[in-house]
């Protein structure tokens, strides 16, 4: 038996779509509606347990006293970018300089990868946080607000 869960976009859909697949053929519509209201509320109910303790944890480590862990990110960016002005500047400045026989260095794929996704999450973090900062309007707003611990 597959249940397929790729087109589901709410816990509405969720309900109805576990009523629909594993509660009996013959139950009537109205039987049906009810356990699906019942199913909405359990789903909701965990929802909001799930988001409340992600916001939770987000919070406690915004306002822990290691600034690092607030820097993290940043730290990863400029430290990749350190070691691509070393590889891709001093060494070979320093080659040329001393004319000596210096093996080619080359930062490996995964560098590349793991960088420029730190990187990419990083741009896309802090300018929806500036948009919404700006604008600060609607759900997205206040989202982001409570995940930077920022008030209004």
């Amino acid at each position: 038996m597959e249940f397929d869960i790729t087109n589901i976009e709410s816990t509405e859909d969720l309900a109805k779509a576990v009523v629909n697949k594993f509660f009996p053929q013959q139950m009537t519509g109205p039987e049906k509606a009810e356990y699906q209201l019942k199913l909405q509320e359990i789903l909701k109910a965990r929802e909001s347990v799930i988001i409340e303790t992600q916001k939770s944890i987000i919070v406690a480590e915004m306002r822990q006293s290691d600034s690092y862990t607030k820097r993290a990110r940043p730290t990863l960016v400029y430290a990749g970018l350190f070691f691509i002005f070393m590889v891709h500047i001093i060494f070979p400045m320093l080659a040329f300089c001393t004319k000596a026989q210096v093996p080619e260095l080359v930062l490996p794929p995964e560098f590349w990868w793991a960088w420029s996704g730190v990187c990419g999450i990083w741009i896309i973090g802090r300018s929806a946080e500036q948009i919404t900062t700006e604008k600060n309007t609607g759900a997205t707003g206040q989202l982001i607000n409570v995940i930077t611990g920022k008030k209004k």
